[in-house]
């Protein structure tokens, strides 16, 4: 059973003439008298009474009546629904991972009120990933980390993250009121190996002379949380909520 047989029993119900009803629907009598015929044998029951000049409905023609009019009703109600997922826009967005997820569920937040009927596709990477996406066209739009809060055509500043040292709380440091870079020199270090401060973070540390113990350098984010609750080793990221068994030193100072 499909839908045009479905229309042909209605167009018959509602003319009462198979050829009016062949007219109207734009095929032969010989046509649609055989997909009557296919629906009666699909259904197991005969629809029309035959013998008269005008089609009549039998009991089982007249409950099916009924259903089919419903049904046509939702197809018709399915179509027009669907027709919104066609026309619904789609916004691709490449995310660092290292970008705090409170800001960025807050932006999401306040784009959704903006704009509710557009879909959104996150794509979660590192500097190096999110710039080949742009280029090659997987994304629309990257929301990065830059040096410089300058905007341009192609870049708009959305929100400023601090990088802040990050200790467990039985560290040497924890209990320090201020904290320079100079005072990483010779401690354990974390490394954030797929971080967009690392450049920066590595030119600062040469120019100071300071060379931390690099024990671990991990390109997950996670990872180098758990190292640092286990009290193998400090790390500079940003700061991430309700992490426990961590200290944000946020009296840090990326520069002397």
């Amino acid at each position: 059973m499909d839908i045009f047989q479905i229309h042909c029993f209605l167009t018959l119900v509602e003319t009462g003439n198979f050829s009016k009803a062949a007219e109207q629907l734009f095929i032969s009598q010989p046509s649609l008298s055989a997909r009557i015929k296919k629906l009666e044998r699909e259904l197991g029951i005969v629809l029309f009474e035959r013998g008269g000049r005008q089609t009549v409905l039998t009991p089982a023609g007249q409950f099916f009546l009924t259903k089919a009019q419903r049904f046509i009703e939702d197809y018709q109600s399915i179509k027009i629904d669907l027709e919104r997922f066609k026309q619904q826009p789609i916004l691709r967005i490449g995310t660092l991972r290292t970008i705090r997820s409170f800001n960025l569920a807050q932006l999401i937040a306040k784009f959704r009120q903006k704009y509710p009927d557009v879909t959104l596709k996150l794509y979660s990477g590192y500097l190096e990933d999110l710039e080949n996406w742009l280029a090659t066209g997987v994304i629309d739009l990257a929301l990065t980390w830059v040096q410089n809060t300058n905007q341009s055509e192609t870049s708009l500043f959305l929100f400023q993250q601090e990088l802040q040292l990050v200790v467990h709380p039985n560290h040497v440091l924890a209990q320090r009121n201020s904290i320079q870079m100079i005072d990483l020199q010779q401690q354990h270090y974390i490394e954030r190996s797929n971080c967009e401060f690392k450049r920066s973070c590595v030119t600062i540390f040469e120019s100071l002379g300071v060379e931390p113990l690099l024990v671990y350098s991990a390109n997950d984010e996670e990872l180098v949380i758990l190292l640092v609750q286990a009290n193998l080793g400090v790390s500079i990221m940003p700061f991430w909520k309700n992490v426990k068994k961590l200290i944000y030193l946020q009296q840090f100072q990326i520069r002397k």
